[in-house]
Protein backbone atom coordinates (compact mmCIF):
# COMPACT_ATOMS: atom_id res chain seq x y z
CA UNK A 1 0.00 0.00 0.00
CA UNK A 2 2.84 2.20 0.90
CA UNK A 3 4.87 1.69 -2.04
CA UNK A 4 2.02 1.81 -4.60
CA UNK A 5 -0.35 4.56 -2.55
CA UNK A 6 -3.37 4.77 -4.92
CA UNK A 7 -3.79 1.84 -7.64
CA UNK A 8 -4.39 4.19 -10.35
CA UNK A 9 -5.74 1.33 -12.94
CA UNK A 10 -6.12 2.18 -16.37
CA UNK A 11 -7.24 -1.17 -17.76
CA UNK A 12 -10.51 -1.42 -15.80
CA UNK A 13 -11.58 1.25 -16.48
CA UNK A 14 -11.28 0.53 -20.05
CA UNK A 15 -12.90 -3.01 -20.13
CA UNK A 16 -16.51 -2.52 -21.17
CA UNK A 17 -16.44 -4.97 -23.72
CA UNK A 18 -17.39 -4.12 -27.35
CA UNK A 19 -19.82 -5.83 -28.90
CA UNK A 20 -19.57 -8.42 -31.26
CA UNK A 21 -19.97 -7.47 -34.76
CA UNK A 22 -23.47 -8.44 -36.30
CA UNK A 23 -23.89 -9.77 -39.53
CA UNK A 24 -26.49 -8.50 -41.94
CA UNK A 25 -26.44 -11.34 -44.61
CA UNK A 26 -28.59 -13.15 -46.26
CA UNK A 27 -29.09 -15.50 -43.17
CA UNK A 28 -31.26 -12.99 -41.67
CA UNK A 29 -33.63 -11.60 -44.32
CA UNK A 30 -33.57 -14.86 -46.36
CA UNK A 31 -34.08 -13.99 -49.91
CA UNK A 32 -37.24 -16.01 -51.80
CA UNK A 33 -37.47 -19.22 -52.46
CA UNK A 34 -36.27 -19.75 -48.79
CA UNK A 35 -38.39 -17.16 -46.86
CA UNK A 36 -40.94 -19.63 -46.08
CA UNK A 37 -39.18 -22.79 -45.74
CA UNK A 38 -36.01 -21.60 -43.46
CA UNK A 39 -35.18 -20.74 -40.29
CA UNK A 40 -33.11 -17.41 -40.33
CA UNK A 41 -29.91 -17.96 -38.41
CA UNK A 42 -29.30 -15.48 -35.57
CA UNK A 43 -27.00 -12.53 -37.05
CA UNK A 44 -24.38 -12.42 -33.35
CA UNK A 45 -21.07 -14.14 -34.83
CA UNK A 46 -19.05 -15.19 -31.89
CA UNK A 47 -16.78 -17.35 -34.01
CA UNK A 48 -14.23 -15.46 -36.14
CA UNK A 49 -12.88 -15.59 -39.71
CA UNK A 50 -14.00 -19.50 -39.81
CA UNK A 51 -17.63 -18.62 -39.37
CA UNK A 52 -17.71 -15.62 -41.08
CA UNK A 53 -16.42 -17.60 -44.33
CA UNK A 54 -19.06 -20.36 -43.35
CA UNK A 55 -22.13 -17.64 -43.08
CA UNK A 56 -20.36 -15.90 -45.89
CA UNK A 57 -20.79 -19.22 -48.22
CA UNK A 58 -24.39 -20.13 -46.75
CA UNK A 59 -25.65 -16.63 -47.87
CA UNK A 60 -23.94 -16.73 -51.49
CA UNK A 61 -25.87 -20.30 -51.92
CA UNK A 62 -28.71 -18.70 -50.95
CA UNK A 63 -28.61 -16.59 -53.08
CA UNK A 64 -27.90 -18.39 -56.26
CA UNK A 65 -31.36 -20.38 -57.70
CA UNK A 66 -29.43 -23.21 -58.98
CA UNK A 67 -27.91 -24.86 -55.71
CA UNK A 68 -29.06 -27.86 -55.28
CA UNK A 69 -30.99 -28.29 -51.86
CA UNK A 70 -28.71 -30.93 -50.77
CA UNK A 71 -25.45 -28.83 -51.43
CA UNK A 72 -27.25 -26.15 -49.16
CA UNK A 73 -27.95 -28.76 -46.89
CA UNK A 74 -24.08 -29.17 -46.64
CA UNK A 75 -23.14 -25.88 -46.49
CA UNK A 76 -25.79 -25.23 -43.20
CA UNK A 77 -24.70 -28.41 -41.80
CA UNK A 78 -21.12 -27.09 -41.47
CA UNK A 79 -21.78 -23.64 -40.46
CA UNK A 80 -24.07 -25.37 -37.30
CA UNK A 81 -21.02 -27.74 -36.90
CA UNK A 82 -18.73 -24.50 -35.88
CA UNK A 83 -21.55 -23.10 -34.05
CA UNK A 84 -22.02 -26.47 -32.03
CA UNK A 85 -18.37 -26.49 -31.44
CA UNK A 86 -18.73 -22.78 -30.07
CA UNK A 87 -21.58 -23.54 -27.94
CA UNK A 88 -24.00 -21.21 -29.76
CA UNK A 89 -26.66 -23.39 -29.09
CA UNK A 90 -29.59 -21.15 -31.19
CA UNK A 91 -27.41 -20.38 -34.66
CA UNK A 92 -26.53 -24.41 -34.50
CA UNK A 93 -29.91 -25.57 -33.72
CA UNK A 94 -31.05 -23.49 -36.98
CA UNK A 95 -28.79 -24.66 -39.13
CA UNK A 96 -29.35 -27.97 -38.31
CA UNK A 97 -32.91 -27.94 -38.43
CA UNK A 98 -32.46 -25.97 -41.95
CA UNK A 99 -30.43 -28.22 -43.39
CA UNK A 100 -32.83 -31.38 -41.73
CA UNK A 101 -35.60 -29.59 -43.95
CA UNK A 102 -33.28 -29.00 -47.51
CA UNK A 103 -32.20 -33.09 -47.43
CA UNK A 104 -34.71 -34.85 -45.55
CA UNK A 105 -33.60 -38.26 -45.90
CA UNK A 106 -29.84 -37.17 -44.13
CA UNK A 107 -29.83 -39.18 -40.64
CA UNK A 108 -26.92 -36.62 -39.57
CA UNK A 109 -29.51 -33.45 -39.61
CA UNK A 110 -31.25 -35.06 -36.64
CA UNK A 111 -28.87 -36.68 -35.14
CA UNK A 112 -26.99 -33.21 -34.51
CA UNK A 113 -30.02 -31.71 -33.63
CA UNK A 114 -30.81 -34.14 -30.99
CA UNK A 115 -26.97 -34.33 -29.72
CA UNK A 116 -27.35 -30.76 -29.47
CA UNK A 117 -30.61 -30.50 -27.45
CA UNK A 118 -29.55 -33.29 -24.74
CA UNK A 119 -26.50 -30.78 -24.37
CA UNK A 120 -28.81 -28.27 -23.61
CA UNK A 121 -31.23 -30.29 -21.33
CA UNK A 122 -34.28 -29.39 -24.08
CA UNK A 123 -35.00 -33.49 -23.84
CA UNK A 124 -38.59 -32.74 -25.47
CA UNK A 125 -36.79 -31.65 -28.57
CA UNK A 126 -34.09 -33.92 -27.93
CA UNK A 127 -36.36 -36.78 -28.23
CA UNK A 128 -38.04 -35.72 -31.23
CA UNK A 129 -34.94 -34.99 -32.91
CA UNK A 130 -33.49 -38.55 -31.91
CA UNK A 131 -37.13 -40.24 -32.86
CA UNK A 132 -36.71 -39.01 -36.39
CA UNK A 133 -33.32 -39.92 -36.94
CA UNK A 134 -34.28 -42.89 -36.19
CA UNK A 135 -36.88 -43.66 -38.90
CA UNK A 136 -34.13 -42.95 -41.14
CA UNK A 137 -31.52 -45.10 -39.77
CA UNK A 138 -32.09 -47.16 -36.61
CA UNK A 139 -28.99 -49.19 -37.06
CA UNK A 140 -26.34 -46.59 -36.36
CA UNK A 141 -25.14 -48.09 -32.20
CA UNK A 142 -24.47 -43.84 -30.73
CA UNK A 143 -28.12 -43.19 -31.60
CA UNK A 144 -29.12 -46.02 -28.39
CA UNK A 145 -26.68 -44.12 -26.18
CA UNK A 146 -28.29 -40.90 -27.07
CA UNK A 147 -31.76 -41.98 -26.86
CA UNK A 148 -30.75 -43.83 -23.57
CA UNK A 149 -29.45 -40.68 -21.90
CA UNK A 150 -33.11 -38.46 -22.88
CA UNK A 151 -35.09 -41.25 -21.16
CA UNK A 152 -32.61 -41.15 -18.35
CA UNK A 153 -32.88 -37.52 -17.94
CA UNK A 154 -36.39 -38.03 -18.31
CA UNK A 155 -36.71 -40.11 -15.45
CA UNK A 156 -37.95 -42.71 -18.07
CA UNK A 157 -36.42 -45.59 -17.24
CA UNK A 158 -37.64 -48.63 -18.68
CA UNK A 159 -37.35 -47.08 -21.69
CA UNK A 160 -33.89 -45.92 -21.19
CA UNK A 161 -32.57 -49.06 -20.07
CA UNK A 162 -34.11 -50.72 -23.39
CA UNK A 163 -31.83 -48.45 -25.51
CA UNK A 164 -29.19 -49.23 -23.75
CA UNK A 165 -28.80 -52.61 -23.07
CA UNK A 166 -28.63 -52.81 -26.98
CA UNK A 167 -25.23 -51.46 -27.40
CA UNK A 168 -23.52 -52.12 -23.00
CA UNK A 169 -21.14 -54.32 -25.31
CA UNK A 170 -20.57 -52.28 -28.09
CA UNK A 171 -17.37 -51.47 -29.06
CA UNK A 172 -16.55 -48.23 -27.92
CA UNK A 173 -19.54 -47.69 -26.15
CA UNK A 174 -19.00 -50.07 -23.33
CA UNK A 175 -17.79 -47.28 -21.22
CA UNK A 176 -20.77 -44.95 -21.83
CA UNK A 177 -23.74 -47.54 -21.90
CA UNK A 178 -22.41 -49.30 -18.30
CA UNK A 179 -22.69 -45.92 -16.58
CA UNK A 180 -25.56 -44.90 -17.13
CA UNK A 181 -27.39 -48.29 -16.82
CA UNK A 182 -25.25 -48.67 -13.54
CA UNK A 183 -27.26 -45.16 -12.27
CA UNK A 184 -30.85 -46.35 -13.46
CA UNK A 185 -29.98 -49.45 -11.43
CA UNK A 186 -28.79 -47.38 -8.39
CA UNK A 187 -32.33 -45.39 -9.18
CA UNK A 188 -34.31 -48.98 -8.70
CA UNK A 189 -32.47 -49.96 -6.08
CA UNK A 190 -30.85 -52.85 -7.93
CA UNK A 191 -27.38 -52.36 -6.05
CA UNK A 192 -25.42 -55.67 -7.00
CA UNK A 193 -26.56 -54.62 -11.29
CA UNK A 194 -24.84 -51.30 -10.68
CA UNK A 195 -22.28 -52.71 -9.23
CA UNK A 196 -21.53 -54.96 -12.28
CA UNK A 197 -22.07 -52.84 -15.04
CA UNK A 198 -20.12 -49.87 -13.25
CA UNK A 199 -17.27 -51.88 -12.52
CA UNK A 200 -17.37 -52.97 -15.91
CA UNK A 201 -17.55 -49.52 -17.75
CA UNK A 202 -14.32 -48.87 -15.52
CA UNK A 203 -12.68 -52.03 -16.83
CA UNK A 204 -12.78 -50.65 -20.12
CA UNK A 205 -12.03 -46.93 -19.02
CA UNK A 206 -9.87 -46.32 -15.96
CA UNK A 207 -9.39 -42.89 -17.08
CA UNK A 208 -13.65 -42.42 -16.61
CA UNK A 209 -13.33 -40.88 -12.73
CA UNK A 210 -16.39 -39.71 -12.77
CA UNK A 211 -17.68 -43.79 -12.52
CA UNK A 212 -16.32 -43.95 -8.98
CA UNK A 213 -18.58 -41.83 -8.03
CA UNK A 214 -21.90 -44.40 -8.47
CA UNK A 215 -19.73 -46.64 -7.74
CA UNK A 216 -19.24 -45.40 -4.05
CA UNK A 217 -23.45 -44.83 -3.70
CA UNK A 218 -23.73 -48.81 -4.63
CA UNK A 219 -21.16 -50.17 -2.09
CA UNK A 220 -22.39 -47.75 0.65
CA UNK A 221 -26.15 -49.18 -0.10
CA UNK A 222 -24.47 -52.43 0.27
CA UNK A 223 -23.09 -51.52 3.12
CA UNK A 224 -19.60 -52.13 1.97
CA UNK A 225 -18.55 -48.39 3.47
CA UNK A 226 -14.80 -48.77 3.38
CA UNK A 227 -14.85 -49.67 -0.40
CA UNK A 228 -16.99 -47.06 -0.71
CA UNK A 229 -15.06 -44.50 0.67
CA UNK A 230 -12.24 -45.50 -1.73
CA UNK A 231 -13.84 -45.09 -4.48
CA UNK A 232 -15.29 -41.36 -3.42
CA UNK A 233 -11.84 -40.45 -3.04
CA UNK A 234 -11.02 -41.54 -6.86
CA UNK A 235 -13.82 -39.74 -7.67
CA UNK A 236 -13.11 -36.86 -10.62
CA UNK A 237 -15.72 -35.02 -12.77
CA UNK A 238 -14.57 -36.56 -15.99
CA UNK A 239 -17.56 -37.96 -17.97
CA UNK A 240 -16.80 -41.39 -19.80
CA UNK A 241 -16.62 -40.99 -23.72
CA UNK A 242 -17.92 -42.99 -26.23
CA UNK A 243 -16.24 -43.51 -29.49
CA UNK A 244 -18.87 -41.14 -32.32
CA UNK A 245 -17.80 -41.25 -35.33
CA UNK A 246 -20.63 -38.99 -36.42
CA UNK A 247 -19.39 -36.50 -34.08
CA UNK A 248 -15.85 -36.64 -34.95
CA UNK A 249 -17.20 -36.19 -38.52
CA UNK A 250 -18.78 -32.91 -37.10
CA UNK A 251 -15.53 -31.44 -36.43
CA UNK A 252 -13.45 -32.76 -39.40
CA UNK A 253 -16.14 -30.66 -40.97
CA UNK A 254 -14.61 -27.79 -39.94
CA UNK A 255 -11.04 -26.62 -40.46
CA UNK A 256 -10.42 -27.88 -36.86
CA UNK A 257 -8.89 -24.63 -35.70
CA UNK A 258 -12.07 -23.63 -34.18
CA UNK A 259 -12.06 -25.99 -31.16
CA UNK A 260 -7.97 -25.57 -30.68
CA UNK A 261 -8.96 -21.62 -30.07
CA UNK A 262 -11.84 -22.58 -27.96
CA UNK A 263 -9.25 -24.36 -25.92
CA UNK A 264 -6.68 -22.00 -25.74
CA UNK A 265 -9.46 -19.19 -24.50
CA UNK A 266 -10.63 -21.63 -21.92
CA UNK A 267 -7.28 -22.07 -20.74
CA UNK A 268 -6.73 -18.44 -20.53
CA UNK A 269 -9.48 -17.47 -18.68
CA UNK A 270 -8.11 -20.41 -16.46
CA UNK A 271 -4.94 -18.55 -16.16
CA UNK A 272 -3.01 -21.55 -17.42
CA UNK A 273 -1.43 -19.81 -20.34
CA UNK A 274 1.48 -22.39 -21.32
CA UNK A 275 -1.72 -25.05 -22.18
CA UNK A 276 -3.08 -21.78 -24.06
CA UNK A 277 -0.05 -21.08 -26.34
CA UNK A 278 -0.20 -24.91 -27.16
CA UNK A 279 -3.87 -25.00 -28.28
CA UNK A 280 -3.27 -21.50 -30.39
CA UNK A 281 -0.06 -22.45 -31.81
CA UNK A 282 -1.89 -26.50 -33.07
CA UNK A 283 -5.22 -24.08 -34.05
CA UNK A 284 -2.98 -21.57 -36.14
CA UNK A 285 -1.00 -24.69 -37.89
CA UNK A 286 -4.13 -25.63 -39.30
CA UNK A 287 -5.46 -21.78 -39.91
CA UNK A 288 -2.24 -19.80 -40.35
CA UNK A 289 -3.84 -16.65 -41.75
CA UNK A 290 -6.03 -16.45 -38.93
CA UNK A 291 -4.78 -12.85 -37.98
CA UNK A 292 -6.68 -12.42 -34.78
CA UNK A 293 -6.01 -15.59 -33.48
CA UNK A 294 -2.38 -15.02 -33.52
CA UNK A 295 -2.80 -11.72 -31.87
CA UNK A 296 -4.51 -13.82 -28.69
CA UNK A 297 -1.73 -16.38 -29.37
CA UNK A 298 0.15 -13.47 -29.12
CA UNK A 299 -1.04 -12.44 -25.92
CA UNK A 300 -1.13 -15.47 -24.39
CA UNK A 301 2.53 -16.13 -24.73
CA UNK A 302 3.59 -12.53 -23.33
CA UNK A 303 1.65 -14.24 -20.41
CA UNK A 304 3.66 -17.03 -20.47
CA UNK A 305 6.61 -14.71 -20.08
CA UNK A 306 7.44 -15.18 -23.64
CA UNK A 307 7.95 -11.09 -24.56
CA UNK A 308 10.23 -11.90 -27.37
CA UNK A 309 7.73 -14.36 -28.96
CA UNK A 310 4.74 -12.42 -28.30
CA UNK A 311 6.46 -9.02 -30.30
CA UNK A 312 7.29 -11.38 -33.39
CA UNK A 313 3.90 -13.17 -33.47
CA UNK A 314 2.29 -9.58 -33.22
CA UNK A 315 4.30 -8.46 -36.58
CA UNK A 316 2.66 -11.49 -37.99
CA UNK A 317 -0.05 -11.03 -37.44
CA UNK A 318 0.36 -7.50 -38.79
CA UNK A 319 1.40 -8.68 -42.32
CA UNK A 320 -1.03 -10.96 -42.21
CA UNK A 321 -3.96 -7.87 -41.87
CA UNK A 322 -2.28 -4.77 -41.20
CA UNK A 323 -6.05 -3.37 -39.96
CA UNK A 324 -5.78 -5.87 -36.51
CA UNK A 325 -6.24 -2.56 -34.25
CA UNK A 326 -5.16 -4.89 -31.05
CA UNK A 327 -1.90 -6.36 -32.77
CA UNK A 328 -1.12 -2.58 -33.05
CA UNK A 329 -1.74 -0.72 -29.74
CA UNK A 330 -0.25 -4.30 -28.07
CA UNK A 331 3.18 -3.65 -30.14
CA UNK A 332 2.98 0.14 -29.00
CA UNK A 333 3.00 -1.45 -25.09
CA UNK A 334 5.63 -3.84 -26.13
CA UNK A 335 7.69 -0.83 -27.41
CA UNK A 336 7.26 1.36 -24.74
CA UNK A 337 8.35 -1.65 -21.66
CA UNK A 338 11.61 -2.08 -23.95
CA UNK A 339 12.25 1.52 -23.38
CA UNK A 340 11.23 2.97 -27.46
CA UNK A 341 9.16 5.86 -27.09
CA UNK A 342 9.67 6.79 -30.37
CA UNK A 343 8.29 3.00 -31.83
CA UNK A 344 5.43 3.15 -29.20
CA UNK A 345 4.39 6.56 -30.11
CA UNK A 346 4.47 5.65 -33.62
CA UNK A 347 2.47 1.92 -32.96
CA UNK A 348 -0.18 4.19 -30.34
CA UNK A 349 -0.51 6.65 -33.67
CA UNK A 350 -1.39 3.84 -35.79
CA UNK A 351 -3.96 2.40 -33.83
CA UNK A 352 -5.59 5.73 -33.80
CA UNK A 353 -5.93 6.11 -37.05
CA UNK A 354 -7.38 2.65 -37.57
CA UNK A 355 -9.88 3.30 -34.67
CA UNK A 356 -9.79 7.32 -33.47
CA UNK A 357 -11.98 5.97 -30.61
CA UNK A 358 -9.41 3.48 -28.79
CA UNK A 359 -9.23 5.07 -25.87
CA UNK A 360 -6.53 3.25 -24.09
CA UNK A 361 -3.84 4.00 -27.18
CA UNK A 362 -5.33 7.71 -27.04
CA UNK A 363 -4.43 7.25 -22.90
CA UNK A 364 -0.74 5.73 -23.44
CA UNK A 365 0.06 8.38 -26.06
CA UNK A 366 -0.71 10.95 -23.64
CA UNK A 367 0.77 9.62 -21.48
CA UNK A 368 4.32 9.55 -23.06
CA UNK A 369 3.47 13.45 -24.24
CA UNK A 370 3.28 13.98 -20.53
CA UNK A 371 6.07 12.68 -19.65
CA UNK A 372 8.10 14.48 -22.75
CA UNK A 373 6.51 17.94 -21.50
CA UNK A 374 4.21 17.88 -24.15
CA UNK A 375 1.66 18.79 -22.09
CA UNK A 376 -0.78 20.40 -24.57
CA UNK A 377 -0.67 17.37 -26.85
CA UNK A 378 -1.18 15.45 -23.91
CA UNK A 379 -4.14 17.22 -22.48
CA UNK A 380 -5.86 16.98 -26.10
CA UNK A 381 -4.79 13.22 -25.78
CA UNK A 382 -6.64 12.76 -22.58
CA UNK A 383 -9.76 14.40 -24.09
CA UNK A 384 -9.69 12.16 -26.72
CA UNK A 385 -9.58 9.20 -24.55
CA UNK A 386 -12.40 10.75 -22.58
CA UNK A 387 -14.43 11.02 -25.39
CA UNK A 388 -14.31 7.68 -25.69
CA UNK A 389 -15.18 6.60 -22.37
CA UNK A 390 -15.75 9.14 -19.73
CA UNK A 391 -14.88 6.93 -17.10
CA UNK A 392 -11.21 6.18 -16.88
CA UNK A 393 -10.45 8.11 -13.14
CA UNK A 394 -6.51 9.08 -14.02
CA UNK A 395 -7.34 11.15 -17.39
CA UNK A 396 -9.91 13.30 -15.73
CA UNK A 397 -7.57 14.75 -13.75
CA UNK A 398 -4.79 14.58 -15.80
CA UNK A 399 -6.28 16.58 -18.81
CA UNK A 400 -6.75 19.41 -16.55
CA UNK A 401 -3.10 18.60 -14.83
CA UNK A 402 -1.95 18.61 -18.45
CA UNK A 403 -3.05 21.99 -19.34
CA UNK A 404 -2.00 23.48 -15.82
CA UNK A 405 1.59 22.90 -17.10
CA UNK A 406 0.73 24.32 -20.69
CA UNK A 407 -0.25 27.45 -18.90
CA UNK A 408 -3.58 27.55 -18.69
CA UNK A 409 -5.14 30.27 -16.54
CA UNK A 410 -5.20 29.15 -12.86
CA UNK A 411 -9.15 30.41 -12.10
CA UNK A 412 -10.35 28.25 -15.33
CA UNK A 413 -8.34 25.14 -14.19
CA UNK A 414 -9.65 25.16 -10.45
CA UNK A 415 -12.94 25.81 -12.10
CA UNK A 416 -12.83 22.39 -14.40
CA UNK A 417 -11.48 20.87 -10.63
CA UNK A 418 -14.59 21.97 -8.76
CA UNK A 419 -17.27 20.56 -11.77
CA UNK A 420 -15.28 17.13 -11.50
CA UNK A 421 -15.15 17.14 -7.53
CA UNK A 422 -18.90 17.48 -8.09
CA UNK A 423 -19.43 14.98 -10.15
CA UNK A 424 -16.89 12.72 -8.58
CA UNK A 425 -16.92 13.32 -4.27
CA UNK A 426 -15.01 10.23 -3.27
CA UNK A 427 -12.26 10.49 -5.33
CA UNK A 428 -9.15 10.97 -3.65
CA UNK A 429 -6.82 12.29 -6.24
CA UNK A 430 -9.09 15.08 -7.00
CA UNK A 431 -9.42 16.31 -3.47
CA UNK A 432 -5.55 16.02 -3.33
CA UNK A 433 -5.20 18.24 -6.34
CA UNK A 434 -7.36 20.61 -5.32
CA UNK A 435 -5.88 21.20 -1.21
CA UNK A 436 -3.02 21.89 -3.08
CA UNK A 437 -4.01 24.25 -5.54
CA UNK A 438 -6.41 26.06 -2.93
CA UNK A 439 -2.98 26.30 -0.76
CA UNK A 440 -0.54 27.11 -2.87
CA UNK A 441 -1.63 28.32 -6.77
CA UNK A 442 -0.07 31.57 -8.04
CA UNK A 443 -3.45 33.40 -8.61
CA UNK A 444 -4.96 35.18 -5.22
CA UNK A 445 -8.45 34.43 -6.37
CA UNK A 446 -7.74 30.77 -6.62
CA UNK A 447 -6.36 30.42 -3.30
CA UNK A 448 -8.66 29.50 -0.55
CA UNK A 449 -6.26 28.14 2.81
CA UNK A 450 -8.91 27.28 5.42
CA UNK A 451 -10.62 25.17 2.44
CA UNK A 452 -7.35 23.89 1.60
CA UNK A 453 -6.47 22.77 5.30
CA UNK A 454 -9.64 20.99 5.63
CA UNK A 455 -9.50 18.93 2.84
CA UNK A 456 -5.86 18.47 3.59
CA UNK A 457 -6.52 17.42 6.71
CA UNK A 458 -9.23 14.92 6.22
CA UNK A 459 -7.36 13.20 3.07
CA UNK A 460 -4.26 12.75 5.51
CA UNK A 461 -6.23 11.13 8.46
CA UNK A 462 -7.95 9.06 5.99
CA UNK A 463 -4.87 8.08 4.24
CA UNK A 464 -1.70 9.18 6.07
CA UNK A 465 0.54 8.72 2.94
CA UNK A 466 3.45 11.02 2.18
CA UNK A 467 1.55 12.82 -0.92
CA UNK A 468 -1.36 13.58 1.16
CA UNK A 469 1.15 14.76 4.52
CA UNK A 470 2.63 17.15 1.62
CA UNK A 471 -0.58 18.63 1.18
CA UNK A 472 -1.45 19.23 4.83
CA UNK A 473 1.84 20.67 5.61
CA UNK A 474 1.80 23.41 2.36
CA UNK A 475 -2.13 23.82 3.58
CA UNK A 476 -1.02 24.41 6.93
CA UNK A 477 1.65 26.80 6.04
CA UNK A 478 -0.71 28.81 3.59
CA UNK A 479 -3.03 29.63 6.99
CA UNK A 480 -0.43 30.86 8.40
CA UNK A 481 1.64 28.52 10.59
CA UNK A 482 4.36 27.95 8.99
CA UNK A 483 6.62 26.22 12.23
CA UNK A 484 3.71 23.59 11.97
CA UNK A 485 3.95 22.70 9.02
CA UNK A 486 7.45 22.43 8.90
CA UNK A 487 7.24 20.14 12.01
CA UNK A 488 4.48 17.96 10.12
CA UNK A 489 6.48 17.64 7.23
CA UNK A 490 10.04 16.91 8.85
CA UNK A 491 8.45 13.95 11.21
CA UNK A 492 6.41 13.01 7.57
CA UNK A 493 10.34 12.85 6.01
CA UNK A 494 11.75 11.00 8.64
CA UNK A 495 8.65 7.86 8.52
CA UNK A 496 9.07 7.69 4.66
CA UNK A 497 13.04 7.40 4.59
CA UNK A 498 12.72 4.13 4.80
CA UNK A 499 9.73 3.43 3.21
CA UNK A 500 9.26 5.73 0.55
CA UNK A 501 10.72 5.63 -2.90
CA UNK A 502 13.31 7.92 -3.71
CA UNK A 503 11.38 10.06 -6.01
CA UNK A 504 8.95 10.50 -3.09
CA UNK A 505 11.80 11.63 -0.58
CA UNK A 506 13.57 13.61 -2.67
CA UNK A 507 10.01 15.84 -3.32
CA UNK A 508 9.86 15.76 0.37
CA UNK A 509 13.00 17.18 0.61
CA UNK A 510 12.29 19.91 -1.61
CA UNK A 511 9.16 20.74 -0.35
CA UNK A 512 10.61 20.97 3.13
CA UNK A 513 13.46 23.18 2.13
CA UNK A 514 10.73 25.54 0.65
CA UNK A 515 8.90 26.00 3.64
CA UNK A 516 11.80 26.49 5.53
CA UNK A 517 12.62 29.58 3.57
CA UNK A 518 8.88 30.63 4.54
CA UNK A 519 8.07 29.94 0.46
CA UNK A 520 5.39 27.78 -0.83
CA UNK A 521 6.19 24.86 -3.08
CA UNK A 522 4.60 24.22 -6.07
CA UNK A 523 1.08 23.15 -5.99
CA UNK A 524 1.10 20.72 -8.48
CA UNK A 525 5.01 19.26 -9.01
CA UNK A 526 5.74 17.44 -11.44
CA UNK A 527 6.71 14.14 -10.02
CA UNK A 528 3.65 13.91 -7.50
CA UNK A 529 2.43 10.47 -7.82
CA UNK A 530 -1.10 11.55 -7.57
CA UNK A 531 -0.78 14.27 -10.06
CA UNK A 532 0.89 12.73 -12.81
CA UNK A 533 0.06 9.37 -15.29
CA UNK A 534 0.56 6.11 -13.43
CA UNK A 535 3.38 4.00 -13.62
CA UNK A 536 3.63 1.66 -16.52
CA UNK A 537 1.67 -1.60 -16.99
CA UNK A 538 2.72 -3.45 -19.80
CA UNK A 539 0.68 -6.85 -18.31
CA UNK A 540 -2.58 -5.40 -17.93
CA UNK A 541 -3.25 -4.66 -21.56
CA UNK A 542 -1.85 -7.93 -22.57
CA UNK A 543 -4.57 -9.90 -20.00
CA UNK A 544 -7.66 -7.64 -19.26
CA UNK A 545 -8.00 -5.48 -22.69
CA UNK A 546 -10.99 -6.46 -24.96
CA UNK A 547 -10.82 -8.41 -28.30
CA UNK A 548 -13.78 -7.90 -30.47
CA UNK A 549 -12.48 -11.49 -32.50
CA UNK A 550 -10.26 -13.44 -30.41
CA UNK A 551 -10.01 -15.80 -33.73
Amino acid sequence: MMRRWIRLGLVTALLSLAPWPLLADGLMALPAPWADRLTPVEAADLGGAETEEARQEVAARLADPATPAVELAETYGRLGALYLLMEVETAADACFRNAQTLAPEDFRWPYYAGYLALMVGDTDRALASLAAARTIDPSYPPLALRLGKVHLDRSELAEARVQLETIAEAPGLVTAANYYLGQIALLERRFEDALAHLQQALEADPDATEVHYPLAQAYRALGRNELARDHLQRFALKTPQADDPLLAQLEAATKRSVPAFQKGLHAIREGDYATATRHFAEGLAIDPGNAAARVSYARALYLAGRGDEAGAELGRALETDPSQILAQFLQGVLHQQRGEPEAARLAYTRTLQLDPNHAGAAFYLANLDFAEGRYADAARGYEAALATDREIPPARLLRLIARYHAGAPEPEIAAALEALIEAHPDDPMLGHALARLLAAAREAQVRDPERALEIASRLALLQPIPPHQRALAIAQAASGEPERAVASLQQAHLLAAWMAPPAERELMETELTALRAGELPEPWPLGDPLLGPPPFDPLAPFRDYPAALPY
